[in-house]
């Protein structure tokens, strides 16, 4: 007992002579949470954006809702929108809005088990229907169409038949120029206004993985130098736009430094952000039981992160940096795949732990759940607005709040 009495008489000794102190952990206080009886299109809110006029966005599994601060107002393929699952809205410099999926194809089947069933049964048993050919009395599926342009009063979509790559399309940029760069299914499409130009990543020479994975294009970042990267299913494609010539690096299973590599194994990135310190963050959708699907290089060292209470997902599926340079990461823990075997059927289920949404400061990691107001475990996204609030798109609505830094 004495001894525990000495060492909490030493530690407020220290603090009121030398100022020792334990810091707060930094706070979130969610101020209000939108859903479907708000006027939401659905309550699984997959990105959120506000447009230079004020206007607030959400792209939803079931089309995109306008918010003005007073009114909501949905939009679907009815009102021409290329397809109702909205992951990712841009606006470009002239005012005009796009809207195209992004990384979310596995949005509706998460958690939920894959009948296999049909494996066992003879192809001559299967009852196949041709996509072109519905079932009478059935209404033909509406195909997901490439991305959608808003003006302000009508929608336009454009897709492979207008110039654009593949009909898929994960992220949007625009550079100096007023050029739109969009990633997509089958490389990168360029856009000047009125035509699209592609550009197709080969990638390395002696690689052990398909050509195709090198071009499934899922995210674009551009250094301070002008240069781009571009996160694939395979890796990471560097592009110099003054001569035209790219670099090819994957990102090694064993966590060794960043290099170029000829054998690169698939990596499935999903998104890259530079930091203020021209650091590059890269996620990855993995489904490592030991690290986390982020990835930090500096230009000469590639460090990863071990999970933690802090970092709970190996799956990470967007980076967003605030205003303030904090860096927040959303994604899940997935687990290993089960196989559920009756007598009847085949199933495989994929399960996963929704992990909220993790922040860095600079110095450490800190992880945001339902105990601290977030209506869902499962954030997709977040964005910030013009008034430094933040928006976390979630399962169950989309939640706004601020973030609160602890005190140094």
């Amino acid at each position: 007992m004495r001894k525990q009495l000495t060492a909490i008489w030493f530690v407020v000794f220290l603090s009121l002579n030398w100022g020792v102190s334990i810091p707060d952990a930094a706070e979130l206080k969610i101020e209000k949470i939108l859903t479907e009886t708000d006027g939401l299109a659905s309550n699984t809110v997959l990105t959120v954006f506000e447009d230079n006029h004020g206007t607030m966005w959400f792209g939803t599994t079931d089309g995109i809702t306008r918010y003005d601060g007073k009114n909501f107002q949905t939009f679907t393929t009815e009102d021409g929108l290329g397809q109702n699952t909205i992951g990712l809205i841009f606006e470009e410099r002239q005012g005009k809005l796009w809207f195209a999926g992004g990384v979310l194809s596995d949005v509706s089947k998460r958690g939920k088990p894959m009948d296999m069933s049909w494996m066992e049964t003879p192809l001559s048993e299967l009852d196949i229907t041709p996509h072109d050919e519905p079932p009478a009395g059935t209404r033909k599926p509406i195909r997901l169409k490439g991305v959608s342009r808003y003006d302000g009063e009508k929608f336009r979509i454009f897709t492979t038949a207008d110039g654009l790559a593949d009909d898929t399309v994960t992220d949007i940029f625009e550079d100096e120029t007023g050029t739109l760069w969009f990633a997509t299914g089958f490389g990168v499409s360029q856009y000047d206004g009125k035509t699209f130009n592609s550009i197709v990543m080969n990638g390395p020479m002696g690689m052990n993985i398909l050509p195709e994975s090198w071009n499934r294009i899922t995210a674009i970042a551009q250094d301070t130098a002008g240069n781009f990267w571009f996160g694939s299913e395979a890796g990471i494609t560097y592009y110099n736009l003054k001569t035209s010539g790219f670099r090819y690096f994957g990102v090694n299973s064993d966590f060794s430094p960043f290099q170029e590599m000829g054998e690169a194994g698939t990596a499935y990135i999903t998104d890259l952000q530079f930091d203020t310190k021209e650091n590059l963050w890269i996620s990855q959708d993995d489904t490592d039981e030991e690290y986390v699907g982020i990835r930090r290089y500096n230009g000469k060292k590639l460090t990863t992160f071990p999970q933690s209470k802090a970092l709970p997902m190996n799956s990470v599926n967007n980076i967003m940096q605030d205003s303030r340079g904090n860096l927040w990461f959303t994604g899940v823990k997935k687990l290993p795949p089960k196989m559920n075997e009756t007598e009847d059927s085949i199933s495989m289920t994929f399960p996963e732990v929704e992990s909220g949404v993790s922040v860095y400061n600079g110095k450490s990691f800190q992880n945001f759940n339902t105990d601290d107001g977030l209506p869902s475990n499962r954030v997709w996204s977040v964005f910030e607005d013009s008034r430094g609030k933040l928006w976390f798109a979630t399962d169950a609505g989309a939640a706004v709040g601020v973030y609160l830094p602890s005190e140094k």
